[in-house]
């Protein structure tokens, strides 16, 4: 599959494209048949690891789903109150949670929808037990000052915490994958960010720090846009992105995915396209945060296959 970069800001002559290779780990399924009736989950989103755990969202559901461990059957929990149009959370992401000394995980619908503009969080103890019930959060002031900053509406695929000198930040990941839009990182002030979600209020408009905009260039003729983010020790950020056609939903023909680093400054490291069948990778972490054996280089990924007969694969690559 060909690698199209383009010589503009964020893609610097000599950023690693060495082709990666995929290891096939299985696939995520469920302790008990979903709302559709499929005990496997289809359309994994994000991944973030918390208690020693591992914590999926999925775009057809407005739930977490909890896992001991990737390889076993995980488990359905409750989230946003049921409605008939799928909440399409897209993102996860962890921070710490000083009271229990464990995190919270925070859930983010896309926003590509007027009906996909909410988020809930979840305090997760130190052992990966839940504690107390979900708080839902309406994101439509954020989500409608991000479309006034976008040639198109919000499409939020990622998000991830960063703790800085001048304050924490939530770094929200606008996937452009359109000939008219442009991947987007938009900078978000970190604590007024987490008041209002553990409030259960509606996150501001101007929380917004900056932005900054990457174009990820091609892959398989179709353009990259990014699917999912997490901050590293270092401060770097590694990152997947996707290539996929377009129909009239959105979605089309599958062209493959990159796993990629940005510098703290959001330049472009890293990216490097998968080998093997063309996946939609949407997710990835750490693999030391889920297994402490693991190489501290590796990660672990998830995969949205576009296909509700079908269960998102766990994959793992090292970057090392």
């Amino acid at each position: 599959m060909q690698l199209t970069t383009p010589q503009v800001r964020g893609l610097a002559p000599g950023v690693d494209t060495r082709p990666l290779v995929p290891t096939v780990q299985g696939r995520l399924t469920l302790t008990a048949p979903d709302p559709t009736g499929h005990a496997h989950v289809s359309a994994a989103s994000s991944l973030v690891a918390a208690g020693g755990k591992g914590w999926v969202v999925s775009d057809s559901y407005g739930s977490l789903v909890r896992f001991d461990r990737l390889a076993t059957p995980g488990a359905l929990l409750p989230g946003l109150p049921e409605g008939k149009k799928r909440p399409d959370l897209e993102a996860l992401v962890r921070v710490p949670d000083a009271a229990t000394g464990g995190s919270l995980l925070v859930a983010f619908g896309s926003g590509s929808k007027d009906d996909r503009q909410r988020a809930f969080s979840q305090v997760v103890d130190a052992a990966g037990s839940t504690v107390g019930a979900p708080v839902a959060a309406s994101l439509t002031p954020l989500y409608t000052e991000l479309d006034r900053r976008l040639p198109l509406q919000p499409n939020i695929e990622g998000v991830a915490w960063r703790d800085g000198a001048a304050g924490a930040e939530l770094l929200v990941f606008h996937r452009g994958k359109l000939p008219t839009d442009v991947n987007t990182i938009f900078r978000l002030d970190g604590a007024r960010v987490l008041a209002a979600l553990r409030a259960g209020q509606p996150v501001p408009a101007d929380v917004v720090l900056g932005q900054t905009s990457i174009d990820l260039g091609t892959l398989g003729g179709a353009r990259l846009g990014f699917a999912d983010a997490q901050v590293l020790p270092d401060g770097r950020i590694a990152f997947v992105a996707s290539s996929e056609g377009n129909d009239s939903t959105g979605d089309g023909a599958i062209h493959g995915s990159v796993v990629g680093t940005l510098d703290a400054a959001f330049a472009v490291q890293t990216m490097r396209p998968l080998t093997g069948p063309a996946r939609k990778v949407e997710g990835l972490e750490r693999s030391s945060l889920l297994d402490p054996t693991a190489s501290p280089t590796a990660f672990t990924l998830v995969t949205d296959p576009d296909d509700p007969v079908q269960a998102a694969e766990v994959l793992s690559v090292d970057l090392g």
